[in-house]
């Protein structure tokens, strides 16, 4: 969405064409170069809906922001892909996920112009699963979602960490509980917070809660609304990302953006959006973890001073430049 919208602000020479299976907020149409084709919103929209509309309405080029392109295709095309997370852990995923995101990502590699990964990992894990040519691949990264300012939300947290994500094997719950649990004792009352969709794990994820002790003090909000969850960032003393794989890191932003510091896994793409702006620590290394959110909540200047880091980090982070990005891909093919 927020590509999206800074690429309609930079752009007055090409034509769009937005594809919904519902018709747009008026806002969208504000540009005079830009119109909704609204689509029967059917079972499988992409193949039996986009499909035909694409072919009928003799586009120039094709841009899907995810990795999913339909049946019908011009000649040119450009498909995003956010992360390779169905290979590195099929676990999580049922067995026809799998398989669809297997065959829209090899349709996309197949068929695309160009690929745009959303980080220099995904780039790398692109390029080597599928035998991609490097300048086949094109990184764009994302940035801060449109967070709106913090409001009054209905129930008191005190003092917290916070893990925002849906709650799966792949987001690493069961090491943030683990490692809640050597420090809780020394902060009586502080309290893990988790923000997210309960999926596969999660229920492996209460029952440790339980086991230690601590359901009192792990709360599971399950999907939050993006109002409350800013809230949430806004009071929280630490926000917590221990995922095992990502293929960007999006909370890390908004913990910038909230003046909030992050220990976070030290997996690639982790890595790459940090960037020195966080404490980074083995995504499986519980005590390491534990020693690092100490550290966050015994030292005020390391505190400040990743703050302010987060703060210079978060510049180099704008849809206005990836928008620009975007639009040098789209010309240049």
């Amino acid at each position: 969405r927020e590509l999206i919208h800074a690429l309609l602000e930079r752009d007055r020479e090409n034509q769009y064409l937005l594809y919904t299976p519902a018709p747009l907020d008026s806002h969208w149409l504000r540009y005079p170069n830009v119109e909704n084709r609204v689509l029967p919103p059917r079972r499988f929209w992409i193949v039996r809906s986009l499909g035909p509309a694409v072919q009928k309405d003799h586009l120039d080029l094709f841009w899907s922001p995810s990795n999913t392109l339909p049946s019908k295709l011009p000649a040119k095309s450009i498909a995003t892909v956010h992360d390779l997370a169905f290979i590195h852990f099929p676990q999580a995923y049922g067995s026809v996920n799998r398989l669809r995101s297997w065959l829209t990502i090899r349709r996309a590699v197949r068929f695309a112009s160009k690929i745009i990964a959303v980080s220099e990992q995904t780039k790398k894990d692109l390029t080597g699963k599928f035998n991609l040519p490097e300048d086949k691949v094109v990184v764009i990264p994302n940035a801060l979602p449109d967070s709106p300012s913090s409001v009054p939300i209905p129930y008191i947290l005190g003092e917290y960490i916070l893990v925002v994500g849906r709650v799966e094997a792949r987001k690493n719950p069961i090491t943030a509980i683990k490692a809640f649990a050597l420090i809780a004792p020394k902060y009586p009352k502080l309290r893990l917070i988790f923000a997210g969709g309960l999926g596969f794990q999660s229920e492996q994820a209460k029952i440790l809660a339980q086991k230690l002790g601590l359901e009192d003090r792990i709360q599971f909000l399950g999907f939050t609304d993006k109002k409350v969850l800013a809230n949430l960032y806004a009071h929280a003393r630490i926000v917590l990302f221990p995922s095992l794989y990502e293929g960007f890191g999006l909370p890390i932003l908004e913990a910038f953006y909230y003046g909030i510091p992050v220990v976070a896994s030290n997996t690639p793409a982790v890595s790459e959006v940090a960037a020195g702006a966080a404490l980074l620590v083995p995504s499986t290394d519980t005590v390491a973890m534990s020693h690092a959110i100490s550290q966050l909540l015994d030292d005020p200047e390391l505190r400040a001073s990743l703050i302010e880091r987060g703060t210079l980090r978060l510049q180099n982070y704008s849809w206005e430049n990836s928008a620009e990005k975007l639009l040098g891909v789209i010309n240049s093919i």
